[in-house]
């Protein structure tokens, strides 16, 4: 077998192999993604380019042990063939093969067009590539004039207000029919002539913010390596269902960004919604505010998320049973490390009894052939006073696992990250306070791994105990090593003038809150007088969502006049939200609510 030969056969396997890979990797992503439906885009489209790049990685490793398993198998052929065995005759080591062996034969058989076929598909899927590049760099200079002087202006002071240092030219384009991003060093923001006709400033602005995200984000250049992996990966459809969820979360993040830096989810809604008869017809290597599915876009920005297709606990099973499946999976084709040569070695040291006429370098005895293996003589009996050492330093080493005994000052300068206890409701409002003690063990990774309540009220133990176990420590360290402690933990409980020294509630900033989702929302009355005279306006409401996802201090932030404010207030107060949590528990959240009034 030649050097081509030997690397077409090793990259043929690869390619057969990923197909259950990719398909497992896809299945696992989908799982972590239903478990993430409720938090950030940018954490679920993380998760996504790690796992594109996992597919990556997995066909790099494969190969390397596909490339080890047949260089092992080479070299158990040359020996056979060089007569190590010769006292055996040819029929005596024939072995006949089963359907498993028939099939791998057969698709072994195959690799040559497997192998070619792959070549044309990565070739063609590198020269669309290419033309891609190629018809974006077109559009930078064809059909492209200067944006107006006010659009220019607004663009450049939003460019300066979110930070972004690099040039980043504005044109007006007649090849693209949204807003596009093209280069990533000489980055150029297209936008279509007319297309922004009717928006008003504030939605303009929305529009360059997402624009100008993804050239903060750098989506350009992971555009380009996504699809660079999509085509080494072109035959896997997991693989281009894992790229697809990557430019959605991507499309949302940059929504986020954009709402973060303009401060208005209807607004932007509406901008997105006007646009959405403005499809881009341009290469699929420009990033546009088209991107994504843009209804699901506009009801995420109005709090109107559908829920997850796939429960939670659902997920988590399959989750379990997939690492399942891939551990036997593993073990198994550990078992079956270079069947054939295991099968013939064991048939012919079963009819010889030859079982060293390969034992003689070192170097052999770690190859694929070192399959039978001396049993090495039974260990005698210990004597009984041998036993007794032996259980006088397991008893010792007992009492070195058991945990340090830790003063609870020392183990309080030792929390990385703390969570307040939640005040519970019906606690509250019979003004029960005191002090829960609690008995710890701290882990050597810094988490608490078991609690015991030692005293305190009734009323407010589970609340201690739901919080304290969110508790993570500095790991102890012992001698230089960490180790487990046991401390005590004192939570305290006090009633200030009405109410108790409550948690600070949760905002869009607050890591380990997720914000509230609003379930049902009632429009807003026009107000006849606004209606006669058909003025319109919006009102910005602030509010506050408890526990059980009621408005709660209802107030205007931004008042707008025209009868307004009074029917923005009466609607906010109906509003009813899914509450906000933190670290799973639910708590109270400020909330901004934006009350649009532009329908007569």
């Amino acid at each position: 077998m030649t050097t081509g030969q030997y690397l077409a056969h090793v990259f043929g396997w690869t390619l057969l192999h990923f197909c259950w890979q990719g398909a497992l990797i896809a299945l696992l992503l989908a799982c972590v993604l239903a478990l993430l439906s409720k938090h950030s885009p940018q954490l679920r489209y993380c998760v996504c380019c790690a796992a594109l790049a996992l597919n990556l990685v997995t066909i790099a490793v494969t190969f390397e042990r596909v490339a080890v398993n047949d260089a092992g198998r080479l070299r158990h052929a040359v020996i056979n063939a060089n007569g190590l065995f010769g006292g055996v005759s040819e029929e005596l080591v024939q072995v006949s093969p089963s359907r498993l062996d028939e099939l791998e034969q057969a698709l072994d058989h195959s690799l040559p067009v497997v192998v070619t076929v792959w070549s044309l598909g990565f070739a063609l899927c590198l020269a669309r590539l290419s033309l891609g590049l190629a018809a974006a760099r077109r559009l930078r200079l064809i059909g492209t004039m200067p944006a107006s002087t006010e659009e220019t202006h607004l663009f450049a002071a939003l460019c300066k207000r979110i930070g972004i240092d690099r040039s980043v030219r504005l044109l007006r384009s007649a090849a693209v029919q949204a807003p596009a991003v093209v280069g990533w060093l000489r980055p150029v923001v297209l936008i279509p002539v007319g297309a922004l006709a009717g928006l008003s400033p504030v939605q303009v602005e929305a529009i360059f913010a997402h624009e100008l995200a993804h050239i903060r984000r750098h989506d350009y250049l992971v555009g380009i390596l996504q699809s660079i992996a999509e085509s080494l990966l072109f035959y896997h459809p997991a693989v281009w269902w894992i790229s697809h969820h990557i430019r959605k979360e991507r499309e949302l993040c940059c929504d986020d960004l954009a709402v973060s830096w303009t401060g208005g989810p209807v607004l932007y809604a509406r901008a997105l919604y006007q646009l959405a008869a403005r499809r881009s017809n341009s290469p699929a290597i420009t990033l546009s505010v088209n991107g994504g599915s843009l209804s699901m876009r506009i009801r995420r920005l109005l709090n109107q998320n559908n829920p997850p297709a796939v429960q939670p606990f659902a997920a988590l099973s399959v989750l379990a049973l997939a690492f399942v499946v891939a551990g036997v999976c593993f073990r198994t084709a550990q078992a079956q490390h270079s069947p054939t040569a295991v099968d013939r070695l064991n048939m012919i040291h079963a009819i010889t009894g030859v079982h060293s006429a390969i034992d003689t370098t070192p170097e052999e005895k770690s190859s694929d052939l070192m399959v039978a293996k001396v049993a090495p003589p039974a260990q005698p009996l210990l004597p009984t006073a041998d036993l007794s050492m032996l259980a006088a330093a397991g008893q010792q080493e007992q009492e070195k696992k058991k945990p340090v005994r830790v003063s609870p000052g020392v183990m309080a300068g030792q929390i990385v990250s703390k969570v307040n206890p939640i005040y519970p409701e019906e606690a509250r409002k019979a003004r029960i306070q005191g002090t829960v003690v609690l008995s710890a063990t701290i882990g050597k990774t810094g988490d608490v791994i078991s609690l015991a309540v030692v005293s305190g009220p009734a009323e407010l133990r589970n609340s201690a105990v739901d919080a304290v176990q969110q508790w993570k420590y500095k790991p102890y360290l012992l001698n230089g090593e960490p180790t487990e402690v046991s401390t005590t933990i004192n939570v305290n409980y006090t009633i200030e003038g009405d109410g108790p020294s409550a948690v600070a509630p949760c905002t869009s900033k607050d890591s380990g809150c997720t914000m509230p989702v609003l379930l049902s929302g009632p429009a807003p009355e026009y107000p006849s007088g606004a209606r006669e005279a058909k003025t319109t306006g919006q009102v910005i409401v602030s509010l506050t969502v408890d526990e059980k996802g009621n408005p709660q201090d209802v107030a205007v932030l931004s008042p707008a006049g025209h009868g307004f404010d009074e029917k923005a207030l009466e609607a906010v107060r109906r509003y009813r939200f899914q509450p906000a949590t933190r670290y799973g528990l639910p708590t109270i959240a400020e909330l901004k609510v934006a009350v649009d009034f532009q329908s007569f």
